[in-house]
């Protein structure tokens, strides 16, 4: 089941920002997400910031989704390029599509979720941070690509939440 890594506080009127990395941390570059998620958690991250460990369990990012007014969602991307290549975009721009082959909700994705958020009246804005996997094989340990990424894109990320909360 996917888990908070980090519970942020938030307030009365503060508009809420939660990062959600997704992945298999079992299937090498896949878990990138969740790497991303850990390393933001030994950071200093404001307490309305909340950190999840979206993991395999794309159903459950439904229930989050809602929950949250700006969402950052982290996972391994296939867009063709080097491995370790990072992508940033809000979810709109980057044309996805829901797929109408699903047969199940475990094979509910992210851009589902956000679309079944949509469909119950809850419209967050999502930010995609995508980065481009080497090996997507069984194994704990994420390439060295990828394993040098994961501290920048926290990184890039710290500084889109202090930009966030600027706005506040």
């Amino acid at each position: 089941m996917a888990e908070s890594v980090l519970k942020g506080t938030g307030g009365y009127g503060l508009k809420k920002i939660m990062v959600v990395g997704i992945g298999n941390l079992i299937m090498q570059d896949d878990g990138a997400g969740v790497h991303v998620v850990n390393c933001l958690s030994e950071m200093d991250i404001p307490a309305e910031v909340e950190l999840i460990d979206g993991g395999t369990y794309s159903y459950d990012l439904v229930d989050f989704f809602c929950q949250g007014d700006t969402i950052i969602v982290i996972d391994a991307m296939q867009a063709g390029g080097e491995p370790g290549t990072i992508y940033r975009a809000p979810l709109e721009q980057l044309g996805l599509q829901f797929d109408s082959a699903l047969i199940s909700v475990h094979d509910l994705g992210f851009v589902q979720a956000a679309q079944h958020v949509n469909m119950l009246g809850h419209y967050p804005q999502i930010l995609v941070y995508g980065i481009e996997p080497k090996t997507l094989g069984l194994g704990l340990e994420l390439s060295p690509e990828i394993a040098a990424q994961v501290p920048k894109v926290a990184e890039l990320i710290k500084k889109d939440i202090d930009r966030l909360l600027e706005m506040l």
